[in-house]
């Protein structure tokens, strides 16, 4: 009788600690932070919620469209104008999402206007308040409601700039399949 019972206690906790010890490591691993979150998207994620409305900006496309864009920085060198090719280019590769999106350059009052005589955007003009959440030099993608989604910040050289527009595209095609507005 004692040999089953003991037995018995055995089992018990033996199931006890294979349901517990999946359970005990999971928490050992998040509280460690051994795990990183997988997530897919290359920008930076624009939070918390900010929109033009709540920035003071105007949208002229406000339930329209989707927006990929650039804001121009005071002084637009060689990386400005390949960036603003790349936002082309960009908006180019779309394919079939390309009528759903609107190139935009963001510019203030210190932009250099001179680099967009020829450039063949629209152009949005921002205030101050919108250079706190996004800088000059940085792709910003906006969705139809005015909500700012992502911002790509600046990069340094030629090599990260195409592995940045590579990201952006892949980031607004995500977007662009999985949304129904716009």
């Amino acid at each position: 009788m004692k040999a089953s019972v003991t037995r018995g206690r055995i089992m018990l906790l033996a199931l006890i600690f294979v349901f517990a010890l999946p359970a005990l490591l999971a928490k050992l691993i998040l509280q460690q932070q051994w795990y990183t979150a997988g997530v897919t998207n290359k920008g930076t994620l624009i939070e918390p919620s900010t929109s033009y409305a709540s920035l003071g900006v105007e949208n002229p496309y406000v339930g329209q469209r989707w927006q990929l864009a650039y804001v121009m920085p005071e002084v637009c060198d060689s990386l400005c104008q390949e960036q603003l090719y790349l936002l082309k280019q960009s908006h180019t590769a779309l394919g079939k999402y390309q009528q759903r999106v609107e190139p935009v350059v963001l510019v203030r009052e210190r932009s250099d206007q001179q680099a967009l005589e020829d450039i063949g955007f629209s152009i949005l003009t921002i205030n101050s308040a919108f250079g706190q959440v996004v800088g000059g030099f940085e792709y910003v993608i906006v969705d139809p409601r005015g909500q700012l989604v992502m911002r790509y910040p600046k990069v340094d050289s030629q090599d990260n700039l195409v592995a940045q527009s590579k990201g952006l595209l892949a980031d607004l095609r995500k977007l662009l399949k999985l949304s129904r507005v716009g």
